[in-house]
């Protein structure tokens, strides 16, 4: 006799004819490796598994769905394996009726980052969340998203900047124009430049796409996102590398506005589809600066 069959199965007492969305667990601490920048790594991920349940069921087979994540820790995650992983998950529940099932993957990836002069390097933080849903009918829908932080330099601070600049040089110069010298103007500017700064922040857009392929490629999504943006964060920095950080962010200002209009023309001409979430953490008061947009699509 098979000793499970004498303990007890409340789960299949006391059932309801009200169907449940979605059921499953949360926050399921698993290895999972990535191929990133063509090595193998492997950071702690977060998982989130979850199934639909109709009238009159209950009590999901959490231990055969977790079971079922555990091929995720043999290989690179990659869209295939995702499928395989959530189609056995699925088939585990036909007791239950389920016909859908969810997953969310979350983790962190550390890419290498030079310094802007310096021959020195350091390493960057991204965020990443892979979201999938498989039934047998439509198959499996995969999306990627990924945060980018990077500095915005508000246009409007730079120019009323620029203008408070131009009155205090002209009231300092304006009695003998003719007699004031390049040497003295530029005296003048080294001591008297920041008489007003343009305020920047820190900033985020986090990049949700759809996956069509059979890899994720999510360095490759990082660096079109970054090189689009022009003022990714910076890892390790020397005085010769902060003075071409300020030099990158102000020559290249942008509202919340361009960074998402930047970004979409990006990812569009790249052949991605999805959406996005800009936040511009203000330094000029407290209250942040936000944009969303859907790219890629025909309607979008």
């Amino acid at each position: 006799m098979n000793p499970t069959s004498l303990l007890p199965d409340v789960a299949s007492l006391n059932v309801s004819d009200i169907a449940i969305d979605q059921v499953g667990m949360s926050d399921i601490s698993l290895p999972i490796p990535f191929e990133i920048d063509q090595q193998t790594i492997t950071a702690p991920t977060k998982v989130s598994i979850r199934a639909n349940v109709k009238n009159h069921q209950k009590g999901l087979h959490m231990s055969r769905m977790y079971q079922s994540l555990q091929a995720l820790t043999q290989y690179s995650l990659t869209p295939v394996t995702l499928k395989e992983s959530l189609q056995s998950a699925l088939e585990q529940q036909r007791e239950v009726n389920s016909d859908c099932i969810f997953c969310d993957i979350e983790t962190e990836v550390l890419r290498k980052r030079s310094a802007l002069h310096t021959q020195q390097y350091g390493w960057n933080r991204y965020p990443v969340r892979v979201s999938a849903r498989f039934d047998h009918q439509t198959g499996i829908t995969v999306s990627l998203r990924v945060t980018v932080t990077y500095s915005s330099s508000c246009p409007a601070s730079a120019a009323l900047s620029r203008k408070a600049l131009k009155e205090v040089f002209l009231d300092q110069f304006h009695y003998e124009p003719s007699k004031v010298d390049k040497q003295q103007i530029a005296q003048w500017l080294e001591q008297q430049g920041t008489y007003a700064i343009p305020h920047s922040q820190r900033s985020e857009a986090d990049i949700t796409v759809d996956v069509t392929g059979t890899e994720f490629s999510i360095e490759n999504l990082i660096d079109l996102c970054e090189g689009a943006l022009g003022t990714p964060v910076q890892t390790f920095v020397k005085r010769q590398d902060e003075q071409q950080f300020a030099i990158n962010n102000g020559q290249n200002p942008m509202f919340v506005e361009d960074a998402s209009r930047r970004l979409m023309r990006a990812l569009t001409n790249n052949g991605y589809s999805g959406h996005l979430a800009i936040s511009h953490y203000e330094s000029l008061h407290g209250h942040n600066a936000v944009a969303q947009s859907s790219f890629g699509y025909k309607d979008a």
